[in-house]
């Protein structure tokens, strides 16, 4: 008995997809890990800091890394003075914290400023970059 020539071919291209289907099955978990720690590294996990850490990391955050950021000028100006105004106000061991009793300020105000001032992305990158423990000289990528 022979088979015609019409069945053989679909026949073989049903054999083609049965392959293929089980070669990309295998290969799956392979891909989804790989997909998991190149996400895992491309964006550092900024849940865990404090906001006492975020103070610190503003205090110590220098020129060339707000340069990296792009901020604008105007940007560039009012951190500055958020700057500043941390030295006094926030809750961490560098800042030269003076008693107030009228100030009750922790620092949080100063935080809430810094997001108001920075976009959303370069907020992001900022945090990733004091996630990263790279306050110093280091600007983000």
């Amino acid at each position: 008995m022979r088979i015609p020539q019409h069945s053989r071919s679909s026949y073989l291209v049903r054999m083609e997809h049965l392959l293929l289907l089980r070669l990309i099955r295998s290969l799956f978990p392979v891909v989804l890990a790989f997909v998991g720690t190149t996400t895992a590294r491309a964006q550092p996990d900024t849940t865990h800091l404090t906001s006492v850490q975020l103070q610190d990391c503003l205090l110590l955050t220098g020129p060339s890394t707000w340069e990296a950021l792009q901020l604008s000028p105007d940007q560039l100006r009012r951190i500055q003075f958020v700057q500043d105004a941390c030295k006094e106000e926030c809750d961490v061991k560098s800042a030269q914290k003076q008693p107030n009793p009228i100030s009750n300020a922790d620092g949080t105000t100063v935080m809430a400023e810094v997001k108001n001032i920075l976009t959303t992305d370069q907020y992001r990158a900022w945090m990733a970059h004091c996630a990263e423990g790279r306050s110093g000289g280091q600007a983000p990528k």
